[in-house]
Order: C-alpha cells, then sequence, then structure tokens
C-alpha cells in the first residue's frame, strides 16, 4: 500500500499532514532550516540522529530540529496500519504566525549542547489535543486557514506549558540552528545499531565516499571492517558470558536478520553462536 498523505495550508506554506502507511518502512529526513513536530497516532519504530536512538510508540509526541533523521518503522504484530500527524515549521512561516512577534521560548539559549530531537511529556491535555485534531482532519471542510493557525499555535503553547523538564523550550531556541556533531561520537554511538554505511554517512551529513574516506583516515581500517569486528566481538562477549538468547544478542548487536548475524559470525570465528554456546 503507497502512503496516504492528507496535507493542510496556510498561504504558501504546508502547516501539518496526516500520513497512513504499511510497514515496515524506513526513511531518511534531511531537515534544511525545518523543524517538525510529529505525533504518532498507532505504530513503532526506531528514530536515530547523529547523537540519539529513540524508540518510539503510539502515543508519543517529539519535536525534531533542523538535522538529519534515520526513521525505521518496524512492523505491526497484526499487520495493521501506522499513522502519523506532521506538523511543519520554518522561521518564515512562525514569523508569520505570530505576525513577527514570536514568543520568546523560540529564543536561543545558551546552551551549547542540545539533543535533535526531545520527546514531549504525555499529558491529558496534549491527549486531548490530537484528539480534537482528529475530529476536524476526518471532517477537513472545517479547516480553514485561521483554524489551521489557531491549531499550530495551541499544540506550540501546549508542548511549552506541559514542559516540566525544560527540554522542549531547550529545543525550541533551537529548531533551525545547524548542529556539528564529532564524527567518532557519531560512530561510537551508532556501533551497535542496525545501521548500514549509508546511514551512518547521512547522519554525519557526508556522501558515501568522503564518509568512507574520513572513516579510514580516523580508524586505519575501512568501516565495514570495523563496525564488523567490534559487532561480532561483543557478541562473542555475550554468548560467552550471558544467557540471552542468539536472537537477543543478534538484535543487541546491530543484526536484525538472525541468520545473517549466524553467517557473519561463522566466517569470523570459524565456529556457530549455537556451536560457541555449547
Amino acid at each position: 500500500m503507497k502512503p496516504k498523505l492528507e496535507s493542510y495550508d496556510l498561504g504558501k506554506w504546508t502547516v501539518f499532514g496526516r500520513n497512513v502507511f504499511k510497514p515496515p518502512f524506513r526513511i531518511k529526513d534531511e531537515l534544511i532550516n525545518e523543524a517538525r513536530i510529529v505525533r504518532v497516532v498507532s505504530g513503532r519504530s526506531e528514530l536515530f540522529s547523529a547523537n540519539q536512538r529513540l524508540n518510539l510508540n503510539s502515543g508519543d509526541t517529539l519535536i525534531m530540529k533542523a538535522d538529519n533523521f534515520v526513521n525505521s518503522w518496524l512492523e505491526n504484530p497484526d499487520g495493521e496500519l501506522n499513522t502519523v500527524v506532521v506538523f511543519q515549521l520554518n522561521g518564515e512561516f512562525l514569523q508569520h504566525l505570530y505576525k513577527n512577534q514570536v514568543p520568546s521560548w523560540f529564543s536561543p539559549t545558551s546552551e551549547s549542547e542540545f539533543n535533535s530531537v526531545e520527546k514531549a511529556e504525555r499529558s491529558q491535555i496534549l491527549d486531548g489535543f490530537y484528539d480534537n485534531l482528529k475530529t476536524y482532519l476526518d471532517t477537513p471542510v472545517h479547516l480553514t486557514e485561521d483554524v489551521i493557525a489557531l491549531k499550530t499555535k495551541e499544540l506550540i503553547s501546549i508542548l511549552v506549558q506541559t514542559d516540566r523538564t525544560g527540554q522542549v523550550r531547550k529545543i525550541f531556541g533551537h529548531l533551525f540552528s545547524s548542529s556539528n556533531h564529532d564524527f567518532q561520537e557519531v560512530i561510537q554511538k551508532h556501533l551497535f545499531d542496525d545501521l548500514n554505511i549509508e546511514d551512518l554517512a547521512f547522519l554525519t551529513s557526508m556522501s558515501v565516499s568522503s564518509f568512507k574516506r574520513k572513516f579510514s583516515s580516523v580508524y586505519g581500517t575501512s568501516p565495514n571492517k570495523y563496525i564488523v569486528s567490534k559487532r561480532l566481538e561483543k557478541a562473542q562477549t555475550l554468548l560467552n558470558t550471558t544467557d540471552l538468547r542468539i536472537s537477543e544478542i543478534a538484535y543487541d548487536c546491530g543484526y536484525s536478520d538472525v541468520s545473517h548475524f549466524s553467517k557473519a559470525f561463522k566466517s569470523y570465528y570459524n565456529i556457530s553462536p549455537s556451536e560457541l554456546r555449547k
């Protein structure tokens, strides 16, 4: 099934939309001078940025600042579809929305380190907002530009007012600023995640060829050799020191396919994981 996307505009800007699609589904998002507020209505995914990995579930709301993201939507056991609602923000649109009087919480803070994505705290008022928005989405004839503007401002206000940790205000202050990520920190952060070379290059905002050259200059070997060796060394340690199932160990070491993991392990150690376990 092709994704079914409904989008709603205010002037020249596409402000929000509802997307219904069938997982599994992996997408790379490159947000430049743009941010998003995403509500996972139904579904599960693993979201990766240069410095984070988040598990997302139905009912989660997240704020994504300008950066690169890999989002891997997981297949649902019951075969159901996923639904997400996405608000898109940029500086010009916010100036228009607030009539050139943008609230102070969008002003940069003195923080030098901040995450690329933050989960909003769950609350009844936030759930109520999306329940009400669903009514509009189901009867879009009522989604006039005035309503679109009001609902956008209402959502932003709710996120700020229910922010007890200060993380939402922090990311709001840096929505459109570019992030500088240390190359080695990105690699070590995602060494055991189910990401390939293309994904890692994307998260570091590099082409695959540039990424490989940079990697070889830093680590003295190719990305594939380094990553495979580290993942399989971890797997050997877990096989020898834990009672975890082989499938769990494979997943913990960045392999989503147990058969692929077993073949790689036997090629590297000349013994299969199950034989080593015995």
